[in-house]
């Protein structure tokens, strides 16, 4: 329930065709209940084995290391870390591996040198997700709600938490287009200053990123998207932001 809507959205080449309601589906579905009843990922043995290209590939089959394979593959990844469920990696994945995996191919680990800025992305994702710097609690909470799905721009919001409140709440913003968005108009569940904590099209990822100055927002009294507070965001595309209080 997560890994088929979540391929389809960043392999699909045609932004008009993507399905963010799918998308809004995978983040939220749970089984007994339970936030972590789940494994979530966008690459395993059976997605990339037999014939069955690995994210990369799929974005892009002429050049799988492009901007477009390079953005949309870690667009899927921050989906993978701040949706609730157990993340899970599967090799060469944080360095761009390609191609379809065989037994009797070795992962080309020189990769992670040459994409070194990747293998940061998915470790800066994975630091958030452990909340190592105790500022991102939610992301391991067993709270989530989509509260933003726009089909039309391609964008959709969400927020985690488990208790609520300062240090808990984190709040997830996506762009699914290949179009910037500026000074978006978001709700947002508390009102006050939001730190920026991750932003995907940072250039110290990948020297094709766009570095898109995507800032702080702060959330000012005025009902939107179901909550009484909103603020603004700019948003680079194919991009993830992540803030959290």
């Amino acid at each position: 329930m997560f890994v088929h809507p979540i391929r389809r959205a960043v392999i699909t080449t045609v932004d008009e065709q993507r399905s963010l309601s799918a998308v809004g589906d995978a983040i939220t579905y749970r089984y007994n209940d339970d936030a972590f009843d789940r494994v979530i990922y966008s690459e395993s043995h059976d997605e990339v084995a037999n014939g069955q290209a690995r994210v990369p590939q799929e974005i892009s089959p002429n050049n799988p290391k492009d901007w477009y394979a390079q953005k949309r593959s870690t667009l899927a990844a921050a989906m993978i870390f701040t949706a609730p469920g157990i993340p899970m990696l599967f090799q060469g994945q944080e360095f761009l591996e390609s191609g379809w995996f065989r037994d009797t191919v070795p992962v080309d680990w020189e990769q992670r040198h040459e994409f070194f800025g990747i293998v940061r992305l998915y470790r800066d994702l994975i630091r958030l997700r452990r909340n190592l710097d105790g500022f991102s609690k939610g992301l391991s909470g067993q709270f989530t709600q989509v509260f933003h799905l726009n089909e039309n721009q391609k964008m959709i919001a969400f927020h985690r938490w488990e208790q609520g409140g300062e240090n808990n709440d984190v709040v997830v913003v996506a762009n699914f287009a290949n179009e910037p968005r500026y000074n978006y108009v978001l709700g947002l569940p508390a009102e006050g200053f939001w730190a920026l904590r991750f932003n995907s099209d940072w250039q110290g990822y990948s020297d094709a990123f766009g570095n898109f100055l995507s800032m702080d927002t702060r959330a000012e009294s005025g009902e939107y998207d179901g909550f009484p507070y909103h603020g603004l965001v700019s948003i680079g595309p194919y991009s993830v932001l992540i803030f959290s209080r």
